[in-house]
């Protein structure tokens, strides 16, 4: 049984936040990792092929890839690349920063789930163990682990921004990070020296809200930090607006550029956006971290 018709069959579950996180994340990985007439598509987990030329005197004639030959003059067999059973490791910043939410679309923090939860599904399913990036999940397989996953990225933390942030990766990992990086970066610079001495390669996902991209204030607006720790009360909102993104920019530059000296990817969504698109190009940037290996 499907994990969606396990959750179908129960209608108290879909009632929850832990059902309703499940069957959204399901949905998004089945549609994002089916083709339009029901083919898979490649990535995590799956086998990667080259081609080499036909070889008589090594080669039966079983072995020649006709599609890959009829696309040229000469005979090509297809040899496998890579195919190994792996680990994804996650963190979704739980900070009360990831809890902001305009008007116009969900939280930081309930995108970051379904999106973390979509691809850990999509990689379950390729035969890859799934888990936290911190401690308390290690990577494991089977629907079990998907629930414990779920689980804790429903868990909202207590500080405003993350303070903290230590890893223990396996061997051979990869690992997604999801936050808005809009706090000290000094924790996430730390995890990345960790992932470089064990050799971890991974992606970094900044989540941003609509407003905090656009910044569409006027008049007067009171701007206060997530417990209210810090207030800024402007009375001509519009006139930050050149200055505040010009400072969002420098932050993402540097996130870039921490990223890149880690040999890591950086991907920015914007949470009213479509999470299908973001998911595939989740998929393909960590499938191909793992074809680097």
């Amino acid at each position: 049984m499907s994990l969606a018709a396990s959750l179908h069959g129960n209608a108290g579950q879909l009632a929850d936040p832990l059902g309703a996180l499940l069957l959204a994340a399901d949905r998004l990985a089945q549609n994002a990792l089916m083709g339009g007439h029901g083919r898979r598509r490649s990535g995590i987990g799956e086998d990667f092929w080259q081609y080499r030329s036909y070889q008589p005197q090594q080669d039966t004639l079983q072995a020649i890839d006709h599609r890959r030959s009829g696309k040229s003059d000469g005979y090509f067999v297809r040899e496998q690349e890579w195919r190994t059973a792996q680990a994804l490791q996650i963190w979704v910043d739980s900070a009360r920063s990831m809890q902001f939410s305009s008007q116009t679309a969900p939280s930081k923090f309930q995108q970051a789930g379904v999106l973390a939860l979509a691809l850990a599904i999509a990689a379950e399913k390729a035969g890859e163990k799934v888990g936290l990036a911190t401690t308390g999940l290690p990577p494991a397989r089977g629907r079990k682990q998907i629930f414990r996953l779920a689980d804790a990225f429903l868990k909202p933390g207590l500080e405003e921004y993350t303070t903290a942030l230590e890893p223990v990766f396996l061997p051979n990992a990869r690992a997604l990070f999801i936050s808005d990086f809009l706090g000290d970066l000094d924790p996430v610079k730390m995890a990345l020296s960790k992932a470089v001495d064990a050799g971890i390669a991974g992606v970094i996902l900044q989540v941003l809200d609509p407003a905090e991209v656009e910044f569409p204030y006027h008049g007067r607006a009171v701007f206060q930090s997530p417990l209210k720790r810090l207030q800024h009360d402007s009375l001509q909102a519009a006139d930050l607006r050149a200055q505040y993104l010009e400072r969002l920019a420098a932050r993402r530059d540097g996130l870039a550029n921490l990223a890149k000296a880690a040999g890591w990817q950086l991907i920015s969504y914007v949470s009213n956006a479509n999470p299908i698109s973001a998911l595939l190009q989740l998929h393909k940037t960590v499938g191909q971290e793992g074809r680097r290996r």
